[in-house]
């Protein structure tokens, strides 16, 4: 056979050869060059390998499904490098800034922790949350604790903070926040049908920095005839305008304003002391709220224990940690002659533990928002 007639189809055919480009099946007479039987399951009858409804759709997903599927998700990730955080600080924040951030060494540990602990702290407030500082005892920080923690809160969050001084015994969170005694809360409780704006409402409040506030009533007898409807009343109105409310406390649980407070209340803040009977009345306000019907209160309270003066060898401080632990979380400031000193508050004249402990307390506090 010549070369010609190889690669001739119709010379092949003729020579009963089938064609090299057409499949044996499709001629007729033409002998499969290879035979494949038939594939059999030596186990099972043919009719019961015939496969389901259920085997089809899924070999049609898989057949659907791309092989690259996995590669093609490895693509869409971000492929660059991530790039650190410019750090505050430090030799870290120098070195940032002498090489224009060509190096960047990124934020410390510590920086990132607090960088965190600001972000708890500006967490969103979807709802009024009132936050009570109270305790059976007085004269262990109630009030400076109040004013220093609002002083952190407004100046980490976005949203305005607003301090009421709800004691009814000469309240003196004016004097800890502004530097002079005003009356406030007991003309607000007169006024308040009044009030329908912000505007009619500054009248009756102080400010200092982003925090505003409303004063106690320095009259202890014009203080003692507020009842728990004019708190709710006030707070209504505020409730308006301010979301996060912070409420210094007077130490008289059974005063008729305590319980409009405690009723409205979201997170409770307990002051406590080295002391014996300071750590005890903590303890005891504890106590009181849960057998008080103030269960959640009671279970979800921060205890402060604020450090003012020396404390003689008898009181064992690991007793006194252990047993406020044991009662609810717990927060203590170091001791801060400027706290001490009962003037005004100035957060910058505050010590850099002292201002952590305080950041410490409004993140605590902010961790209680209700989703």
């Amino acid at each position: 056979m010549s070369a010609a007639e190889s690669w001739d189809p119709a010379a092949q055919l003729a020579r009963g050869r089938p064609n090299p480009l057409i499949p044996a099946a499709e001629v007729e007479g033409a002998p499969s060059l290879v035979t494949v039987p038939p594939a059999k399951n030596d186990l099972l009858p043919v009719e019961e390998i015939t496969p389901t409804d259920q085997s089809l759709s899924s070999a049609a997903g898989a057949a659907s499904a791309s092989p690259s599927d996995s590669a093609v998700a490895a693509v869409e990730r971000p492929m660059l490098s991530q790039v650190s955080p410019r750090p505050r600080a430090g030799w870290r924040a120098l070195a940032y800034d002498i090489t224009s951030g060509r190096w960047n060494p990124g934020p410390s540990v510590h920086e990132l922790k607090v960088r965190e602990r600001e972000s708890l702290i500006a967490r969103r407030l979807d709802r009024r949350h009132v936050t009570a500082f109270f305790c059976l005892k007085g004269g262990i920080s109630k009030t400076s604790t109040t004013a220093a923690t609002s002083l952190a809160l407004s100046d980490l969050r976005p949203d305005p903070v607003f301090a009421i001084d709800a004691n009814p015994d000469a309240g003196d969170l004016a004097e800890r926040l502004v530097g002079e005694s005003h009356a406030g809360i007991s003309a607000l409780a007169r006024d308040i049908d009044s009030i329908h704006s912000l505007e009619a409402l500054s009248k009756y409040t102080v400010t200092t920095g982003r925090l505003t506030m409303l004063p106690g009533e320095p009259n202890p007898v014009l203080g003692d005839s507020l009842r728990a409807q004019d708190f709710k009343r006030i707070l209504d109105v505020v409730g308006t305008y301010y979301s996060l409310v912070q409420v210094d406390c007077g130490t008289g649980v059974t005063h008729p304003l305590m319980s409009g407070i405690l009723e409205h209340t979201d997170t409770a803040v307990i002051p406590a002391a080295w002391s014996i009977t300071g750590a005890r009345r903590a303890a005891e306000t504890i106590a009181w709220l849960r057998a008080n019907g103030f269960t959640r209160l009671a279970g979800s309270s921060i205890v402060v224990l604020t450090a003012k003066d020396l404390v003689s060898g008898q009181v064992d401080r690991g007793a006194v940690l252990h047993h406020l632990r044991k009662a609810a979380d717990l927060i203590v400031v170091p001791a801060d002659p400027h706290v001490a000193d009962g003037a005004q508050l100035s957060w910058e004249k505050l010590q850099r533990p002292t201002q952590e402990a305080y950041l410490d307390i409004a993140a605590a506090i902010t961790s209680r928002f209700m989703a």
